[in-house]
């Protein structure tokens, strides 16, 4: 019995986040730069033994189950929407009418700030792609826009696109985003220049934002579109060059200390972004030495980075454990998402 399984990276968004988001990107051009971590969106699909499709989360502690007719038994959203996307994975086609069962896992918690919801979306279609050998739709690009479409259109999600093409294109790169088109710029592929860089920064994990993110990003589309916040919008993208050439020269006390300049700037996009108790890490972290820093999504709470020397890294990760910051190790990746089959032996 063959057993699909498929994982997409999540991100750190270092520089541009927000642009991304329409209706800034389209008419005014978004530019980001992130990279993928060794942190995962993890999917598994193999034949079920009842009829229909279930699909179960382990850290939601959700089952869903499609049953006929695309009705659905339970409440996972995403994943539903994605097998409504792709139709040959219904229980009533002649491909597996005894039924699938679907399970899947996020490395951190939902609403983290590092790109889950999308990298869940990226890597299940991968894994419906590989099951049911479809090859048409499975080039980054277009996998990363269909998930663009499930998250934003057909489920209404706010946010931008960046996260869905670093799920599938992974590695550190820029992203120009336009009307019509979508180009992604990789940055280094030196793996030296991605160690150097990795041993400065910290990621520590601040507390649960998702009650904020839906007002998050709409009071943020809301003052862009009223002209509140247009020039910070800019000044942020201006950002996205400055820090690549400096990720180029491999000036990385350079590159920390532009973060806290660029984390200034994200902070004027609405007054929801820095609530006090990440102002207060923050300021603890440059006090001890930091460089610079950020939220990793639209802020709120969840994932912060930091960068600081080398030799202050021990000492920074100590305090900010102390002040309830859950520090959490990671790699860059140069991958995205990725599907692959095993054979069962019972």
């Amino acid at each position: 019995m063959k057993i699909y399984k498929a994982r997409a990276p999540m991100r750190i968004g270092f520089f541009g986040g927000g642009t991304d988001v329409s209706p800034y990107a389209e008419e005014h051009g978004g530019k980001v730069l992130n990279c993928t971590i060794n942190l995962f969106v993890r999917c598994m699909l193999r034949p079920g033994t009842t009829p229909g499709v279930t699909v179960r989360s382990l850290d939601l502690e959700e089952v869903s189950r499609m049953v006929s007719g695309r009705r659905w038994e339970g409440h996972l959203p995403l994943p539903q929407a994605v097998l409504d996307a792709v139709p040959v994975a219904h229980p009533d086609n002649d491909i597996e009418p005894v039924g699938v069962d679907i399970t899947m896992f996020s490395d951190v918690p939902p609403g983290s700030g590092l790109g889950s919801s999308s990298a869940l979306v990226v890597s299940m279609l991968k894994l419906l792609y590989a099951a049911y050998g479809i090859t048409t739709e499975a080039d980054p690009h277009t996998l990363a826009e269909l998930a663009y479409r499930i998250e934003r259109k057909d489920l209404g999600i706010p946010g931008g696109r960046q996260d869905q093409y670093a799920a599938a294109f992974g590695g550190m790169s820029v992203y120009h985003f336009g009307e019509n088109r979508v180009i992604v710029e990789p940055v280094i592929t030196d793996q030296a220049a991605l160690l150097e860089l990795e041993s400065s920064l910290i990621l520590g994990y601040i507390g649960d934002r998702r009650l904020l993110t839906r007002h998050l990003m709409e009071d943020q589309v809301r003052r862009l579109v009223e002209g509140d916040t247009l020039r910070y919008h800019d000044e942020t993208k201006a950002f996205v060059d400055e820090a690549t050439k400096l990720l180029r020269a491999l000036r990385i006390a350079d590159f920390g200390r532009l973060l806290h300049d660029a984390w200034e700037v994200k902070k004027a996009f609405s007054p929801h972004i820095a609530p006090p108790v990440v102002e207060e890490v923050y300021e603890m972290a440059r006090r001890h030495g930091a460089w610079g820093g950020k939220i990793t999504g639209a802020g709120g709470g969840g994932f912060m980075i930091f960068a600081c020397p080398f030799e202050r890294r021990l000492e920074l990760e100590r305090l900010l454990t102390n002040a309830g910051v859950q520090i959490r190790p990671f790699s860059f990746t140069t991958r995205g998402v990725e599907a692959w089959a095993v054979e069962e032996r019972s």
